[in-house]
């Protein structure tokens, strides 16, 4: 599990990274939510927070901006509804957060997940094909 540690001249913030689910700007401060709820409140603004997730997770690639005041762990996303202007965080178990977002940020983020999911899919289906005709 990955922990990044954030220190004020108060106090020190302990995150986890892997079960961060959303994280929003509040003016001046930035909140953290966790898959589970908890919310963790830093005193920085959204852009220094999204820096240092992308350094901390440069390969895994996990946090995805949507529009200027959220970031999203697109592990999480379990469901894109349009109509409803709603993204649902899960965890598959017994944890879900519900979120809006303007349908144009929310149908941007879909046709850009599935254009990459129709890339892998092409992908694989050209590396069977190569390796059933050795």
């Amino acid at each position: 599990m990955a922990r990044i540690y954030f220190n004020s001249r108060d106090e020190m913030t302990c995150v986890e990274t892997d079960q961060i689910a959303l994280v929003k700007a509040d003016g001046n401060y930035t909140q953290i939510i966790y898959i589970n709820g908890m919310v963790v409140v830093l005193t920085f603004g959204i852009n220094k927070l999204e820096a240092i997730l992308k350094e901390k997770n440069d390969k895994r690639n996990r946090f995805v901006k949507l529009g200027r005041s959220h970031i999203v762990n697109h592990f999480y996303v379990h469901k894109i509804d349009l109509l409803k202007q709603l993204m649902t965080l899960s965890d598959g178990e017994k944890h879900n957060i519900r979120v809006a977002f303007p349908k144009k940020t929310l149908k941007a983020y879909k046709d850009a997940v599935s254009k990459m999911i129709k890339l892998t899919d092409i992908t694989r289906r050209k590396k069977e094909v190569d390796t059933s005709d050795s």
